[in-house]
């Protein structure tokens, strides 16, 4: 490298350094509750209902400096009472993430009257699960009432400087046999885990529509905010293929888990596709005996 060029970049990535920020995401009480969550349905319900798609979703994401941000609300085919009997439970969180391609394994513990999830993710999904960083989530009920629930899981910190990671998921019943349900995803990091996420992690088409090319065609975020909606969106595909699941016996549920998982990313093959089916069904395979030789460990 030229020596400018040298100087340049080690100047950019001082400058970057010396701007850290504090983080801010907001009034949560806002954009949570029962009340909030009946009102974004009737705000999208027409949007819902126009997707012709198998999983009729709507995506809001943001990203800056400081952090970044994906809300994803959909209607699921399940009662109520089922999707609450099933994702309350913090021991089901490590067999609904497992679908993940980033995700090698997934393990529990309860600490005194506190549950904690470590899920072992890969930044490439081709990396083994010896490669894999341990993410220390906190899992607690946030809300729990007769037609509302809400949940988060939080951990500190991963790499590229990144922290403060918050999954929540709260959901009201809409029909008898229908749920509303929004997924969260928001984490912070300084400016200079900004830079390094930028010029390593690079981005991938992202699900909001930002115009329209000149055949009419939309032209979907990317960069930041199209890395982050793509990760969050197979994680609420993930939940969806656990409940279609669990119609099958317990030990024939995550081959039909991750099959399930498959097919649905398949419809969105612009944003979602990687790798083909065998390759990702004999990855899963492994990564589930994982996931079992892991938590026996643990109990022991």
């Amino acid at each position: 490298m030229h020596g400018k060029s040298f100087l340049c970049v080690f100047l950019i990535s001082l400058l970057l350094f010396l701007q850290l920020a504090a983080i801010s995401y907001g009034d949560d009480s806002s954009r949570s509750g029962p009340e909030f969550l009946l009102d974004k349905y009737h705000e999208i319900e027409k949007e819902l209902e126009k997707n012709s798609g198998p999983v009729p979703f709507h995506v809001e994401s943001s990203a800056n400096k400081n952090a970044s941000q994906v809300d994803i609300y959909g209607i699921i085919k399940y009662p109520f009472e089922i999707v609450q009997d099933k994702v309350l439970v913090p021991t089901n969180w490590c067999d609904i993430v497992l679908p993940h391609l980033n995700v090698r394994a997934c393990t529990y513990k309860k600490v005194n009257d506190t549950w904690l999830l470590n899920i072992y993710n890969v930044d490439k999904s081709s990396e083994p699960l010896e490669d894999a960083f341990q993410m220390k989530f906190v899992y607690r009920v946030s809300a729990l009432q007769p037609v509302y629930f809400g949940l988060a899981l939080n951990a500190p910190e991963r790499p590229f400087h990144t922290k403060d990671h918050q999954f929540g998921l709260e959901s009201v019943p809409l029909a008898k046999d229908t749920t509303f349900i929004h997924f969260r995803y928001s984490f912070g990091y300084s400016a200079f885990g900004y830079f390094l996420m930028k010029i390593f992690v690079g981005g991938r088409t992202g699900f909001s529509i930002i115009g329209a090319d000149s055949d009419g065609n939309p032209v979907y975020t990317g960069g930041m905010r199209g890395l982050v909606e793509r990760d969050v969106v197979y994680y609420y595909l993930a939940i969806l293929a656990y409940l279609d699941s669990l119609k099958a016996p317990y030990d024939q549920r995550f081959d039909m888990q991750s099959g399930q998982w498959y097919d649905l990313t398949a419809h969105f093959k612009k944003q979602l596709f990687e790798m083909n089916k065998e390759a990702y069904l004999a990855d899963k395979s492994k990564d589930w005996k994982n996931q079992q030789r892991l938590q026996s460990e643990l109990n022991r």
